[in-house]
């Protein structure tokens, strides 16, 4: 049971063990790192299986997403810590402290238009910017953008490439052609509308919420 597994039995494992081990023996036996490294391995298996099962949990007979209060950018920074991108990640302090959405799968959605941002890039430096856009005030749309330097899309092309199983003829890069259209579809699951815009470099893509 994997459910089990990744959220009971071997987080118990990993706590009794530490509990057995003496601070001398840690020292000695030099596991502290190891140690740090299976809880941080953990840590990450934990949020991104969270995302598939509340995903699944969908397609139950009158599903209803759960959403709570959440800080977009502490949440996010926490699912991005122990990626070998987080680096390449720029999350503004503009963004929402208090977003009704379901944690779990709103950073699944977010990481899968960060990836693509990263890899569809052919620049030498590769980013990609998180942040709030837009004012109640004069009537603009109150968005959070995911902007990166690659390649870019058009807003025409992105609506293709939001179907499932459609990929770019002319792509090297594997994929199944599917996580833009997960994402989107999350989002959307949110109440939220999705677009995007081709920038000077790079693509800017629009979360309405």
């Amino acid at each position: 049971d994997m459910h089990s597994g990744i959220n009971t039995y071997i987080p118990r494992g990993i706590k009794s063990l530490k509990r057995r081990l003496t601070d001398e023996q840690i020292k000695e036996l030099k596991i502290g790192s190891p140690l740090k490294l299976v809880e941080d391995g953990l840590h990450h298996a934990r949020k991104v299986y969270s995302g598939v099962y509340e995903f699944t949990n969908l397609f139950k007979e009158n599903a209803q997403m759960s959403k709570s209060e959440c800080n977009i950018k502490e949440i996010l920074e926490d699912y991005l810590k122990l990626t070998a991108y987080k680096h390449q990640v720029i999350l503004n302090d503009n963004l929402p402290t208090e977003l009704m959405v379901n944690e779990a799968l709103f950073c699944t959605a977010i990481d899968n238009l960060i990836r693509n941002g990263l890899k569809y890039n052919d620049s030498g430096t590769k980013w990609v910017k998180v942040y709030h856009d837009g004012n109640y005030n004069d009537g603009s749309h109150i968005c959070i953008c995911v902007e990166d330097n690659g390649r870019g899309l058009t807003g025409e092309e992105f609506k293709e490439l939001s179907k499932p199983y459609v990929r770019k003829e002319e792509q090297e890069e594997s994929g199944t052609g599917l996580g833009l259209n997960i994402s989107i579809s999350i989002l959307k699951e949110h109440g939220f509308s999705v677009w995007a815009e081709k920038q000077k470099q790079g693509t800017k893509i629009k979360i309405k919420i």
